[in-house]
């Protein structure tokens, strides 16, 4: 499915900027709309923020500040992207659940991994990254926190690929930039002992649809799955990862399995997660 409409997720956080510049680049090249959702509740909080009586007074204050900024960053999206088709909406509550709501009607979501949360700096409230692309069927890109703003994203594409649904629709999601990528990797994890044809019969498929991919795979002899996929993104050069999103039920809550999470701590790169 062609990218016709994006969903951008704002907010008055200090990575903002990056994002908007990101979804301008995509919108350009897609020729698609973007939905700018500004959220004025407050994705994180400072870590020494203890206690109920602190975390409402900072989360208060803090939602104050954003509605202040919001006529300021809105006047950043309407620069940023003049000549474009976009909207603007401005929205409290909570991140994911108002992200969730506009997604189905879009066909692809960007959103921020917080270098804050991930220095442990700050408290994450919402967990975007981490629990949107479980919450949703439209893909979700994740860009990593320190994502320069002009820098290319699917020119070179590695695939995490193993037989599974999960994979299979990230896959196709990504269809639009494997189809302009100038390279792409299928890099299959294989366990020790253990050979499968996965990698082979993705790059047959993708062949089979124009778009000039190869095979990868590696060994998981004791390491962790998503560190040998972050390691084999920097081998390969990548700037976009395509990845399952993988995740269990516990105490009725869905959770992140390992590797998906292990990337998205270590995030270096865009990843493109589909469930």
């Amino acid at each position: 499915m062609p990218i016709k409409t994006i969903l951008l997720h704002m907010a008055n956080d200090d990575a903002h900027a990056s994002r908007l510049a990101v979804a301008a680049a995509l919108a350009k090249r897609f020729s698609a709309h973007i939905q700018a959702l500004y959220i004025a509740t407050p994705v994180s909080m400072p870590a020494g923020a203890t206690g109920r009586a602190a975390s409402y007074g900072y989360m208060a204050e803090a939602t104050a500040i954003a509605h202040e900024n919001a006529e300021r960053i809105e006047r950043e999206v309407r620069q940023a992207l003049d000549g474009l088709s976009f909207d603007w909406t401005l929205e409290e509550g909570d991140h994911v659940d108002l992200l969730a709501e506009r997604a189905s009607y879009a066909d692809l979501v960007v959103v921020v991994q917080s270098a804050a949360v991930r220095a442990g700096e700050r408290v994450s409230l919402h967990h975007i990254p981490d629990r949107l692309p479980l919450e949703t069927p439209t893909p979700v890109l994740v860009l990593p926190p320190k994502q320069p703003a002009t820098a290319p994203i699917g020119r070179h594409v590695l695939v995490a690929w193993k037989n599974s649904p999960e994979s299979a629709r990230a896959v196709r999601a990504a269809m639009p930039f494997l189809e302009a990528a100038d390279s792409v990797t299928v890099l299959s994890v294989e366990p020790p002992g253990q050979h499968t044809n996965d990698a082979a019969d993705l790059v047959d498929w993708l062949h089979r649809h124009g778009i000039a991919a190869r095979p990868q795979s590696v060994i998981a002899s004791g390491g962790e799955v998503g560190d040998m996929i972050l390691s084999c993104c920097g081998d390969q050069g990548a700037d976009l990862l395509v990845m399952g999103a993988y995740g269990h039920s516990r105490l009725r809550e869905l959770v992140l399995g390992g590797a998906t999470r292990t990337v998205l701590e270590g995030l270096t790169l865009p990843v493109l997660l589909t469930h």
